[in-house]
């Protein structure tokens, strides 16, 4: 799950530079034009000029559509790849432009998504391109240049040389993509054991809670989920995609069963009181953020990950402030509020919410909503509402799954 969504959002951020890199073609045409004003190439009339930048424009503004829509992100790529390509292979169709690098260049742009399939398919679909732009070159070539050939011997010549070049091209960039993909490999399955070190050291600590309140060690795992649901709908929504990368959604999910780890310090008469608090109750136990935080930074600090006890602190700490600045401990105001801290503020609410209790009964998924879209700006930022709102279905699907698993308990 972890690597798709890590290839997913290499998908996306090599879309949005090679998006940025094919505008430059936009501007191919008017240059162009210019020579052709002033003398100096002739090979292009006005009205090619024109229609290739206007076709460039075109495609460019379809896939700047859809990669802010976060739709189709695997059009994209062919689209920016194979359209450039296509550009670039027109303007060789004429004899006093020279631009053959470019079949081996837009190719190689395919390792950027370290896929070998990809690679492989985009070299193909280039090669034949370029066979038919060769083609159009040696009617145009033999024309000119070449009066002893006749075009089909010009065209199997240099379409003969080129396939070998193309088949030497393809080989050599499926073998650096194959070299890549294995590198990735080895440094995500390190990575997997660092986390998973930290993760035993994380749930030992936090499972102390589920010792006290059996409700509690079940809701920790339920926020856990919710966080990482959230924070990953939050960036396939386009909200804080810079901040939500692989890593830091893994530190969110990670640190999330930390988030009430200060209830530890908390008298069990009030933790385990069923009947509603009182208000001199009710701030003890607020303080157990204080406490977590407390608890955290003494003895998580040898951590191994600075970044993974930075968002731990984050969560527990803040996990009860509001959007709008009155809640606590420190009253923080908007994105004042760390990021980690207020995904984790809505996921404990809805669990909070979708749970029964021994003083209240449990809520439906559709008044949840309802009510988290009341607050939405309030209580919560309202990107992290609206993102809620749209991943209901699975919401739907996790407490589904959550059921079928008490019910074989049961059993």
């Amino acid at each position: 799950m972890e690597n798709e969504f890590y290839n997913q959002r290499n998908e996306i951020e090599v879309n949005s530079i090679l998006l940025r890199c094919s505008l430059v073609l936009v501007f191919v045409g008017p240059f162009l034009a210019l020579l052709r004003v002033i003398g100096i190439n002739g090979e292009f009339n006005y009205t090619e000029c024109l229609f290739f930048s206007l076709a460039v424009l075109a495609l460019y503004m379809l896939c700047r559509y859809l990669h802010q829509a976060m739709v189709a992100q695997w059009l994209i790529k062919y689209i920016i790849i194979l359209g450039m390509h296509a550009g670039v292979c027109y303007m060789a169709t004429k004899a006093g432009i020279l631009v053959y690098i470019s079949y081996a260049l837009m190719p190689a742009l395919s390792c950027l998504y370290y896929r070998k399939r990809f690679t492989l398919q985009i070299t193909g679909f280039c090669y034949l391109i370029m066979m038919a732009t060769l083609y159009l070159r040696a009617i145009v070539e033999t024309d000119y240049n070449y009066t002893d050939l006749t075009s089909e011997e010009w065209y199997s010549v240099f379409g003969f040389s080129f396939t070998w070049e193309y088949v030497l091209l393809t080989i050599v960039l499926i073998t650096i993509v194959g070299k890549t993909e294995s590198s990735l490999e080895l440094l995500q399955k390190s990575n997997k054991q660092m986390k998973d070190m930290q993760l035993q050291l994380i749930s030992g600590f936090a499972n102390f809670l589920e010792f006290r309140d059996q409700s509690t060690g079940h809701h920790v795992r339920r926020t856990q989920a919710y966080v990482r649901m959230i924070a990953m709908g939050m960036y396939n929504n386009g909200y804080y995609q810079a901040e939500l990368s692989a890593k830091s959604i893994s530190y969110m999910e990670t640190a999330a069963p930390l988030h009430d780890v200060g209830k530890i310090a908390i008298p069990d008469s009030v933790l385990l009181k069923e009947s509603e608090l009182t208000d001199e109750e009710y701030e003890i136990i607020k303080n157990h953020t204080r406490e977590g935080y407390r608890l955290i930074t003494e003895n998580l600090s040898e951590l191994p990950d600075k970044r993974l006890l930075k968002c731990a602190q984050e969560i527990t700490l803040s996990h009860h402030e509001r959007w709008d600045g009155t809640g606590y401990p420190e009253g923080l105001r908007g994105t004042a509020i760390p990021l980690p801290a207020r995904i984790m503020a809505i996921a404990d609410t809805l669990d909070a919410m979708l749970s029964a209790r021994v003083y209240k009964k449990r809520m439906d998924l559709d008044e949840v909503l309802h009510e988290l879209v009341k607050e939405k700006g309030k209580h919560f930022e309202p990107c992290i509402v609206d993102t809620v709102v749209r991943l209901r279905s699975e919401i739907e699907e996790f407490l589904l799954e959550e059921s079928n698993k008490e019910s074989n308990k049961e059993e």
